[in-house]
């Protein structure tokens, strides 16, 4: 055996082709026609083969980098058995790899089909150790976000074909175990000015995988009202100074909110992984929005159906700063069963608050604002506040949410039950 090093081919036109693929690893065993690295030019996408059989001593390129003709990218230990005594035809060899070919599949090759055997028996899916797959299936394969090894090849000699991506994504699709696959486009938007890539924190990764996976398996509905809370707000502003207090009016709302929780349970539970049945909680653990500089969290405070306003507004202070200092607890976080998310201290009327699994319900609070109405045949300005009640419509329905939001704007104006739950 001898080593050899393998340079970047011609590559026509294309001048700095960037590398996107690297199909295998150093100590891998490859034939000749095995590709090491799928190159991307603004026209095409092209894979570059070993050249050579033998064991992959090192691969001198990674993913993003930008190569030309006569670069070298690949140290291979060749095995002299397997070398080829004559060079395949290149008109032959184009053919091959051209997708959608209907060869015979009776030709001798190193490539197998592959057998049973790469079915993993103990969870039911397949695996393929060596992808053979043309540029189109492989850029196809990226659009879609599927890892190719996990695709049944039945095009000739193991080759991938897109009618295999096509089969894979309709199984995986129909499967109800399944999640939905989402991606971003790959783009280099440098070509039009000056960027600067930030990479996404830990905890910024995590809310986004959450937040997609809720959007694309909850029917989201979302019910919009206005309250006059003028003499709520007067409420406040008495109780406060009575008490010596700085209570804000989310406290009173998430109070309001928690009483109501109770008429309408079906907000208050949760859809069982069988979708077919609920479980109701007879306790309401309200899960409070919190924005901290790294990013929106929401801590639960836990039976806040047996808390006084006051002691509400104190434990959600509490949990505020211990999200903000990063000092939550894994408890503080879990078991939620309806969530509120303010945005009074903001700005903004109306918007889509998305629910938190599993979850089915989340009302949304935005900033009170002054509004001229018609009082007794005179017009005064009044306080309302906006609010957004997000559903989950597979559990709830319209009507039912409508009945909820109509039942707290009547709540919001129980001046003597708000007052016999403040302290």
């Amino acid at each position: 055996m001898n080593k050899k090093i393998i340079y970047i081919p011609d590559l026509g036109e294309a001048e700095d082709v960037e590398v996107i693929e690297i199909c295998v690893k150093p100590g891998d065993e490859v034939d000749s026609e095995d590709p090491i690295i799928v190159l991307e030019s603004e026209k095409a996408a092209m894979e570059v083969p070993a050249s050579h059989s033998g064991k992959i001593i090192s691969i001198n390129v990674s993913n993003g980098d930008k190569v030309t003709k006569g670069a070298p990218f690949l140290e291979i230990e060749v095995d002299e058995e397997k070398k080829l005594i004559a060079k395949v035809d290149s008109s032959n060899a184009d053919e091959e790899i051209k997708e959608n070919e209907i060869g015979d599949t009776n030709i001798a090759s190193d490539h197998q089909l592959p057998s049973s055997d790469n079915t993993n028996s103990s969870t039911g899916e397949y695996s393929n150790k060596k992808v053979y797959a043309g540029p189109a299936v492989r850029k196809l394969a990226r659009e879609f976000g599927i890892q190719l090894s996990a695709i049944r090849p039945t095009g000739p000699r193991g080759r991938i074909q897109k009618e295999d991506l096509h089969e894979f994504v309709k199984t995986s699709l129909s499967s109800a175990k399944d999640q939905f696959q989402f991606s971003q486009p790959r783009l280099d938007f440098s070509k039009w000015g000056s960027v600067e890539e930030v990479k996404l924190s830990k905890f910024q990764k995590t809310a986004l995988n959450n937040l997609h996976t809720s959007w694309i398996n909850i029917p989201h509905v979302t019910q919009h009202d206005e309250f006059d809370v003028t003499l709520l707000m007067e409420l406040r502003e008495r109780l406060n100074k009575k008490h010596k207090l700085k209570i804000s009016p989310l406290a009173f709302i998430a109070k309001i909110v928690v009483n109501l929780l109770a008429e309408f349970p079906l907000l208050n539970c949760s859809l069982n992984q069988d979708m077919e049945s609920i479980t109701l909680k007879e306790y309401i653990n309200l899960g409070i929005a919190v924005d901290t500089p790294n990013g929106l969290i929401v801590p639960c405070l836990k039976n806040a159906q047996e808390k006084s306003i006051k002691e509400i507004s104190e434990e959600i202070s509490l949990l505020a700063e211990a999200a903000k200092s990063r000092k939550l607890k894994p408890t503080d976080l879990q078991g939620a069963s309806f969530s509120i998310s303010s945005l009074g201290a903001i700005g903004g009327k109306f918007f889509t608050p998305i629910i938190n699994l599993p979850e089915v319900a989340i009302l949304g609070i935005s900033k009170t604002y002054k509004k001229v109405v018609e009082v007794e045949k005179n017009f005064e300005a009044r306080d309302y506040l906006p609010v957004s009640l997000s559903y989950d419509h597979r559990v709830i329905n319209g009507v039912y949410a409508a009945q909820f939001t109509s039942r707290l704007g009547q709540a919001l104006l129980d001046l003597k039950l708000i007052e016999g739950s403040f302290i």
